[in-house]
């Protein structure tokens, strides 16, 4: 499952409660399931004295039975001992289903807190979470590198692997596949394991009685435009008790859904919990479960990240860490684990993939993920559980396919962002700069030309269900953000297009790149003030506000390098139009005013209201002068005013008896009130240090 707790008092086991419910209606024959549970093929649970299941209950709709009942199979009892890859059947149900097994209890209503408890739980019978690699009930396994400690040839010595049980009786090896081996240890011996009951009993505090509104909340809307989670499984354990889950992702489930509380008419009448409280809990159970890592810790840091104002690289590092503790970053297909855990590894290996790049990108980190070491396969619909058929039908909930279309298209579109990336904007410029000085600007433009190939199929292979038109009734989009962070991606390819321009580029090759560039803008700008309240309202990534920010800082970038007034004008006047759309937009939509504040922080202290024209270096007025040379100073900064002889001669300036270099400028002519100082490769003026 998806979120098994990490907790041994509290996991369930299917096949221990399964034989609790039998032996309370012993002879009593398994009633036919409602239409809905049987579409999903999941376990139709009532209570007692109930006409609803407990699923029909959670969503408020009537349970029918219209559908003619399909023939009974016999089900054959399954000897775990005698299977220990997990490759038989449990209640029915082939490890080759995608989906995972579905808990089988009868559940009773507590009126304290609005959730349902679980019954007594028996721990001496086998689990089918024991035969996972990423979900034990009570064990972790953490991936054994090829350069580790532990030598592959010397564990070919060891003739019985791990294979199941609770494995608390010292470290053991799981091999997974020929060279692929994991490392066993039992949560019980941990930091912080024994903090887990507290911490869901603070998150349920916090939440109390909203709990099962906010997981409706969070599966309408939320979940299919990020599909990380199993919602069945989710909202069959939770129908139980919301203490079967691992605190960091109970708590970020109830994080993300808040932010839609007015969508919920119950809710809206009430009073948000405390979510700093809520935060401060998760993000102290999140340190403690990185020291047992299991999938559902990547999925509390995944959505952590998504919730608003969360954003944080180290965090994403953190991620990133565990996932490779997990083994996330290696093709799982023919390991001997169940299918459905292979869908939920390949989902959340690109989700953190993409967590990594688009993180890398709007930070100006470096990426942790490398290409060559993360060898995952694409992600497939078949990695989805959930289909069309799980939509809901309330109004403000999110399409499904639209939501696992999105996801499968996101993937492709980082890939090309993520090359983009390396390409342009890597920490080591040398090869550009080559390239440039040997090539110049049409040098980089066939460099960048098979990433906008790529881009162009990208938005050809776009299924109609992702086009910003295509908008339901009574229903929110979340196809803005992936369009969005495609703009963005044309966007880096042309700011570092613009940048590479120089007085020496010919004037034709530099008006064609400006105006490709200036197309981007506007297209970005266009998208933007076109988003109808469905789009605005639906859930948008972490991604999002910085995204927003980067179409400001491009047009700035244009505004800063035009060659006339009229042009720097035509920038500013689009910039102040584009502030404008957001600010109006920005009320009750938080990526949106979030994207208004990096803005502000970013470009505060550029002074737009004088043109740039004739202003070439950062924050520095050039006069005209009628000499076509000067000769100044060159310090090393403005403090030690080391200083060093250098020669302006019309629009170059270089460096007398020093071994430093300087970059052509494009300058008009240099007061002799200026003062030269080096960063790096470039002169910097300071006014006022006059020359000897």
């Amino acid at each position: 499952m998806d979120n098994a707790s990490e907790s041994s008092r509290s996991s369930p086991d299917a096949a221990g409660l399964q034989a609790l419910h039998t032996q309370g209606r012993k002879g009593a024959r398994a009633e036919r399931p409602c239409d809905v549970c049987r579409k999903r093929k999941s376990r139709c649970v009532k209570e007692l004295d109930q006409d609803r299941c407990v699923l029909c209950a959670f969503h408020k709709r009537e349970c029918t039975y219209l559908d003619a009942p399909q023939p009974r199979v016999s089900k054959k009892r399954v000897d775990f001992s005698d299977d220990p890859a997990g490759s038989g059947s449990v209640n029915g149900l082939t490890e080759s289903d995608s989906r995972p097994p579905q808990k089988k209890t009868k559940a009773t209503q507590t009126p304290e807190d609005g959730t349902l408890l679980a019954p007594p739980i028996a721990f001496n019978v086998p689990s089918l979470l024991d035969r996972t690699l990423g979900l034990h009930r009570t064990t972790h396994f953490k991936y054994i590198g090829p350069s580790s400690v532990h030598e592959e040839r010397l564990l070919d010595l060891i003739h019985r692997f791990y294979e199941s049980g609770n494995g608390e009786d010292g470290c053991k090896f799981r091999r997974v596949a020929d060279s692929t081996t994991f490392l066993s240890k039992s949560d019980r011996h941990t930091l912080f394991s024994a903090d887990v009951d507290d911490d869901l009993e603070t998150i349920g505090h916090i939440v109390r009685p909203y709990g099962p509104g906010l997981v409706d909340l969070y599966f309408r809307i939320v979940h299919p435009s990020y599909p990380i989670l199993h919602k069945g499984v989710f909202l069959e354990k939770y129908a139980r008790s919301y203490k079967e889950f691992s605190p960091p992702l109970l708590a970020a489930v109830y994080l993300l859904a808040m932010d839609w509380w007015e969508y919920d008419r119950e809710l809206a009448s009430n009073e948000k919990p405390d979510a700093d409280a809520l935060l401060r809990v998760a993000m102290k159970a999140l340190t403690g479960v990185v020291h047992r890592p299991k999938l559902s810790s990547v999925q509390a840091g995944l959505l952590l990240l998504q919730r608003s104002g969360g954003d944080s690289w180290v965090l994403t590092s953190q991620v990133v860490a565990i996932g490779e503790e997990l083994g996330l970053h290696l093709d799982c297909t023919s390991w001997n684990i169940p299918e459905w855990e292979k869908g939920l590894r390949r989902r959340l290996a690109w989700a953190i993939f993409m967590q990594d790049k688009w993180g890398a990108l709007i930070h100006g980190r470096p990426s942790h993920v490398i290409a060559s070491s993360w060898q995952i396969p694409r992600v497939s619909l078949a990695d989805f559980p959930e289909s069309a058929a799980d939509d809901d039908d309330k109004e403000g909930s999110t399409e499904v396919e639209k939501g696992r279309l999105l996801f499968v298209h996101l993937t492709k579109l980082t890939q090309i962002m993520g090359q983009a990336l390396d390409a342009l904007y890597s920490p080591d410029q040398t090869q550009i700069r080559e390239l440039v000085a040997s090539s110049g600007v049409q040098g980089l433009l066939e460099l960048v030309k098979p990433l906008a190939v790529q881009l162009k199929e990208w938005a050809n292979d776009m299924p109609p269900d992702l086009r910003m038109e295509d908008v339901k009734t009574r229903k929110l989009c979340s196809n803005g953000y992936l369009h969005l962070s495609y703009f963005v991606t044309e966007i880096i390819i042309h700011r570092h297009i613009i940048r590479s321009l120089t007085p020496d580029t010919p004037q034709p090759m530099r008006e064609l790149c400006r105006e490709a560039g200036k197309a981007r803008l506007e297209r970005a700008i266009n998208f933007v003030e076109a988003l109808r309240p469905e789009h605005l309202q639906a859930f948008w990534w972490f991604a999002s506000p910085k995204s927003l920010a980067f179409i400001r800082t491009y047009g700035g970038l244009l505004w800063a390098t035009s060659s006339t007034n009229e042009e720097a004008e035509f920038y500013k006047r689009k910039l102040e139009d584009f502030r404008w759309s957001l600010k109006v937009r920005a009320k009750g939509v938080s990526f949106v005013a979030a994207a208004l504040q990096e803005m502000d922080e970013s470009l505060q202290d550029i002074d737009m209201t004088q043109s740039p024209v004739g202003r070439t270096v950062e924050g520095t007025s050039w006069p005209k002068r009628t000499t076509s040379s000067f000769t100044g100073l060159l310090g090393a900064d403005a403090e030690t005013q080391t200083t060093m002889q250098v020669v302006y001669h019309g629009s170059q300036m270089s460096a007398i008896d020093t071994p430093l270099t300087f970059t052509t400028l494009d300058i008009d002519a240099v007061s002799s009130h200026e003062y030269f100082s080096d960063v790096g490769e470039q002169g910097f003026f300071y006014p006022g240090m006059a020359p000897p």
